[in-house]
């Protein structure tokens, strides 16, 4: 065996690995934490725009279609944000005198947020359809061409692209929170 044969058969060799410090464990669920809380700060503020922004057009306009397409829409935002706080939202990390470790806490966390974002297309996407739709048909059918909304298959392909991008984005960060359950569950306890 010469030196280069060495080299190859120690590359090869499994790499011992020694588990993860119950410290680095919890500044990772700690950052975890975080990144949801911010992610739900900036839904709920989104939810509130959309809140606010429907209230004004129950006002603006008076035809039937659009004011139950914004209360149905109101309705959806109240509901969602209820969804996000009861599905999704950020959990405190348990004390050092806590009988759940670290880990254990960590990736049940992720666990809830991976299952969360998979299903944002029943309690996230879902609820804003009848209002969208009505929404849309009460544009299409009780306003002139002259109203401020966008008219057509053009916008109506639009608001359907934005939900599909939505649904596909969080089901693309629900594989990368699989991908970290997984790495998580390879590393030795």
């Amino acid at each position: 065996m010469n030196d280069d044969d060495l080299k190859q058969l120690w590359r090869m060799q499994p790499a011992s690995s020694a588990p993860l410090p119950e410290e680095v464990l919890r500044k990772r669920a700690s950052k975890f934490q975080r990144r949801v809380a911010l992610r739900n700060l900036i839904e709920v503020l989104a939810a509130v725009l959309a809140v606010a922004g429907f209230s004004r057009y129950l006002w603006l306009y008076p035809q039937p279609l659009i004011r139950l397409g914004s209360v149905l829409i109101i309705l959806a935002a109240a509901f969602v944000v209820y969804q996000l706080y009861r599905r999704a939202s950020s959990r405190p990390l348990p004390g050092a005198e806590s009988a759940l470790p670290c880990r254990d806490f960590h990736r049940a966390e992720l666990v809830r947020q991976r299952d969360a974002l998979r299903s944002v297309w029943l309690w996230y996407i879902g609820p804003f359809l009848p209002g969208m739709a009505v929404f849309r048909w009460g544009v299409e059918t009780q306003l002139d061409a002259s109203a401020p909304f966008a008219r057509g298959w053009q916008a109506n392909l639009l608001i359907a692209g934005v939900l599909l991008a939505i649904a596909i984005l969080n089901l693309y960060a629900a594989r990368k929170m699989q991908r970290q359950i997984d790495r998580l569950d390879a590393e030795p306890n």
